[in-house]
């Protein structure tokens, strides 16, 4: 992306105005935060964005075609039209809502104007403005914006054959800057309801309430509008925190190492009583019962038909658009014979192709592993998964989310995994003695949770420790230890106070490694 000494320069290093837009139209913006899919960027990086297009473009035409798609980024109730004609460009907005603050568009042209002036010395560009909503603070203009007044906002520009000059030590950086543009438009552009807007933005606010109003600010409309719409789809502000409160605490219980009062802070409760009022009324059971209940062994057999086993990311990326390392492994039950299963990913261009997986090996005499080969798709890695058996087609896409791989890790429900146990074998047999060869075991396991202690275990009652580090979502512990091919291992994973104790065994067989 951008490099650190043009991060530095976008972070307020260069030469300021007394009157900056960008810093008006951070004051001025209802948030500071903007939700594009599932990714959540900052007002201020996706300025930047804007600013760069805008000083490495080749020329005008892409530089305002890059312009008018990134600013739609910003959430502004407002549609960029751009229209070239023989001596001059014009580029108009079209009302979205019937209620359409200026503000944020008063100054995101006067930005606009002014990184253009710098491209185009000497040109003068001139805005029409509704004259209902004249801005008090005129010397926010700037010397290189001449103001008149109009019944909607329109930016006049000099011709698109107009000569522009671009920043050479930039010119680089505008195609990746084109293609992460149009990634984030296609991610800010899929429809979302309004109660679905509304709950993304109370989950990113929680452990903090969001009032009405603030949610009404956030949208661009009055309170009294949000209060009305919310009536027409018979929902309410406080039925729309509840629901995102329950999924989070589903979420935070079954996916963190968090306990139950942390969870309940987490979720904007201000004592463990509180939320355990709240999640008896909502699950009838407490917590911790809840928590012991997914986890439990013996309710391995009613897992669904599919779910994500973990996902994991293997080689660097190879270029802006692909990333040649993720594999994906999933459980499925067991449901007849004859079955397949694949995986959708999402590629570079927004469309979504098929990727078969393949049976691995049996996790338990109804549970399956199937695995897919390395993935040479768009980064990070969006997918959901379809099982197809018995003429049915099973579905798991993480609740309506989809599955998002950006990090090295990616598990699903599972309370630990072993994702590799090798044998290497040495040159020299360590115990010439004992008759057979000799090798060194390295192994690799991710758990959910940050355990305390971890350790392998041996038939012989031998046990080394297992190192672990913060990885993905989950926790990476890995083993190097002398040892014979053919022991089998388990592992055990330890809290001592209070005391728990997760066991990791492979159905009581232990897991043999695979010989190198």
């Amino acid at each position: 992306m951008l490099t650190p000494d043009l991060q530095q320069q976008s972070n307020g290093h260069m030469p300021r105005q007394e009157h900056d837009p960008r810093q008006q139209l951070l004051a001025h913006h209802p948030v500071q935060q903007l939700a594009l899919g599932d990714e959540v960027w900052s007002l201020q990086q996706l300025l930047v964005l804007l600013e760069y297009g805008l000083r490495s473009a080749p020329d005008l035409t892409s530089a305002l075609e890059l312009w008018s798609e990134g600013v739609s980024l910003l959430g502004l109730p407002w549609y960029p039209q751009l229209q070239y004609q023989d001596h001059a460009t014009r580029l108009s907005f079209l009302p979205l809502q019937e209620e359409r603050p200026l503000t944020t568009l008063w100054f995101s042209l006067q930005l606009l104007s002014q990184q253009l002036s710098r491209q185009l010395p000497g040109v003068e560009c001139s805005l029409e403005w509704p004259e209902r909503q004249r801005m008090a603070d005129s010397a926010t203009t700037g010397e290189s914006l001449v103001v008149r007044y109009g019944p909607l906002p329109v930016l006049h520009l000099p011709a698109a054959n107009t000569p522009y000059t671009p920043e050479p030590a930039l010119a680089e950086l505008h195609e990746p800057l084109v293609s992460l543009i149009h990634r984030l438009h296609r991610l800010g552009s899929r429809p979302r309801s309004l109660l679905e807007q509304l709950k993304q933005w109370l989950d990113l606010a929680l452990p903090e309430q969001l009032s009405l109003p603030e949610l009404a600010s956030r949208l661009q409309i009055s309170t009294r509008s949000l209060q009305r719409q919310l009536a027409q789809q018979q929902a309410s502000y406080s039925s729309l925190l509840e629901e995102v409160r329950k999924n989070r605490a589903i979420s935070l219980l079954c996916h963190s190492r968090y306990s139950a009062q942390e969870v309940g802070l987490r979720l904007g409760y201000q004592d463990a009583p509180s939320f355990q009022r709240a999640f008896r009324h909502w699950f009838g059971l407490p917590p911790g019962e809840f928590r012991s209940r997914y986890f439990a062994q013996d309710e391995q057999p009613q897992l669904p038909p599919v779910v994500l086993y973990y996902a994991i990311n293997e080689l660097q990326e190879q270029s802006l658009r692909q990333y040649n390392g993720a594999r994906v492994w999933i459980c499925v039950r067991n449901l007849a014979f004859d079955k397949s299963l694949q995986l959708q990913c999402e590629d570079h261009d927004g469309i979504w192709r098929p990727y078969t997986a393949t049976f691995e090996r049996f996790l338990s005499a109804e549970v399956e592993l199937w695995s897919t080969p390395s993935l040479p798709v768009h980064h990070p890695l969006r997918f959901r998964i379809e099982y197809r058996v018995g003429g049915h087609t099973y579905l798991d896409n993480n609740g309506g989310q989809d599955y998002c791989l950006n990090e090295p890790v990616l598990l699903g429900p599972h309370a630990a995994i072993c994702h590799q146990l090798l044998w290497f074998a040495e040159p020299r047999p360590s115990t010439p003695s004992a008759g057979c060869p000799s090798g060194r075991i390295v192994a690799r396991l991710f758990t959910r949770q940050a355990w305390t202690q971890g350790w392998a275990l041996w038939p012989d009652g031998r046990h080394e420790p297992l190192l672990g580090e913060p990885c993905g979502n989950g926790v990476q512990w890995q083993l190097s230890a002398i040892a014979a091919p053919n022991q089998p291992l388990q592992f055990e994973f330890i809290h001592p106070s209070p005391y728990q104790r997760l066991l990791l065994d492979n159905q009581s067989e232990g897991f043999l490694p695979r010989q190198l």
